[in-house]
């Protein structure tokens, strides 16, 4: 039996994505308005920049995953990524809230260029973060603990987040809007780097360099290999769709919550409670997740999950137009069981990852745990269509009073994207997952014996 990993190396491994997250939080809820508003970009300018470097974000997550697969230097396969890339996004990430002195056309080539490389120095780092999981625990035991773990802190710094990192960013704003962005990410950027350097610290004894693992045939693969992981891994390819099935139903509901606040109840202010009472259900449900998965195993947690925010979305459709409160009450009921599925995400695609050597004989580890940010990469993308999209069906009109059928109409986007993703998602892993606990122990186990006796 595998020794049981320390409490603070654990503790470090959900403490750099802590740090991760903070920094990435307020790029994800404030660049676009940095730009416009403080940058003094153009909105279609703003769109361009977004849909090009998105693109290369988007590219750069497999290309990242393939080539920490394909490589190891004397700092160890993943130890190596989070011990430097990290520096290079601090100082670019921090480079994408300034508002230097150009030109106008010169100022979209040189924020875009920032953003483009912080953004895959980060995905290196974020790929290697996640794969390490493979190298620090080989049962699935110990790896649910790590995966939980990270999704525990990493949904404990968006409490943080709106209780402190946005304090900062006002107040200093209040001063300098410029220097306000610029400090605060700086402050973020700086804090990431020191997350991934205490994990480094803490994992130096388990990801060590061996000269003898570049000759291992195994390490050398080919493009289409890596492409072949993805479409012959049954597992893989289906955690994938139900993945970004949820996530369509997370981000939908982020971009029109605020609709709701702001038409519906007449007060876009509650968005404050509502963000942070969704920030504290989540984490609720990071914390109820190991016992539920001790219950019902990884699948049936999937399905769980997928069936509450299914209910909890069609319940909001009926009793949300009551009251602001009762809207923010049921959603957060509904994200205490549908939030169960995030800290297991980890360990399935480290399971799926275990299923590719199984059939293949060949460690994906690390390229499959790359994919694990795909589908909110393509959710982000499908659900920010769909929801405007809706808006325009429905008629929507900026700043007047709304009428019964927006309204209604307004309640039926917000609450059927996400129900119908959550069904989707539940039919998927219900009908194509194939791996159980008992089997996915006998993979394991098989997979051991394979890897001695290479």
């Amino acid at each position: 039996m595998e020794k049981r990993l320390p409490g603070l190396l654990v503790g470090s491994y959900g403490f750099a994505s802590f740090a991760f997250t903070l920094m990435m939080s307020l790029a994800v809820q404030y660049y676009a308005m940095f730009l416009t508003d403080v940058a003094m970009i153009a909105a279609g300018h703003v769109a361009f920049i977004m849909f090009i470097t998105h693109i290369v974000d988007v590219v750069s997550i497999p290309v990242s995953g393939s080539i920490i697969q394909r490589t190891q230097f004397r700092w160890g396969q993943f130890r190596t990524w989070i011990l430097f890339p990290p520096v290079i996004t601090c100082i670019f990430f921090t480079l994408t809230f300034t508002n230097l002195t150009l030109s106008y056309g010169a100022k979209i080539v040189y924020l875009s260029l920032v953003y483009i490389i912080a953004h895959i120095s980060l995905n290196f780092a974020y790929n290697a973060h996640l794969g390490l999981i493979s190298v620090l625990a080989k049962e699935s035991k110990e790896r649910l603990r790590l995966s939980t773990r990270n999704y525990q802190f990493r949904m404990g710094s968006q409490i943080i987040y709106a209780y402190f990192v946005l304090t900062i960013l006002y107040k200093l704003s209040s001063y300098s809007t410029t220097w306000g962005y610029f400090i605060t990410v700086a402050i973020l950027a700086v804090i990431q780097v020191f997350g991934y350097w205490f994990l480094g610290y803490q994992v130096k004894n388990y990801d060590r360099y061996n000269p003898d693992k570049n000759l291992d045939p195994s390490r050398h693969w080919t493009n289409l290999e890596m492409v072949k992981q993805i479409i012959v891994n049954r597992p893989l390819l289906t955690i994938l769709c139900a993945d970004i099935c949820i996530n369509i139903g997370v981000y939908s509901l982020q971009t029109l919550a605020v609709y709701y606040f702001k038409y519906a109840a007449q007060n876009e202010l509650l968005m404050k409670p509502y963000s942070l009472s969704i920030s504290l259900a989540v984490f609720a449900s990071a914390l109820i997740s190991p016992k539920i998965v001790s219950i019902l195993g990884k699948k049936n947690t999937y399905l769980f999950a997928g069936a509450c925010g299914t209910i909890g979305y069609i319940t909001l459709r009926v009793f949300g137009l009551y009251h602001p409160y009762a809207f923010i009450a049921i959603i957060v009921v509904s994200i205490l069981g549908a939030g169960t599925v995030y800290p297991i995400r980890q360990a399935m695609y480290m399971d799926a990852a275990e299923y590719g050597f199984y059939k293949t004989g060949k460690d994906a580890s690390a390229f499959i745990m790359s994919m694990m940010t795909m589908p909110g990469k393509a959710a982000t993308a499908i659900a920010g269509t769909m929801a405007t999209a809706g808006l325009g069906y429905i008629g929507y009109v900026p700043n007047i009073e709304p009428g019964e059928e927006f309204l209604q109409g307004l309640m039926n986007i917000i609450c059927y994207i996400p129900s119908g993703a959550g069904l989707a998602a539940f039919l998927i892993i219900l009908l194509l997952y194939p791996l159980n606990n008992d089997r996915i122990a006998l993979i394991m186990e098989t997979n051991a014996k394979k890897r001695a006796a290479i």
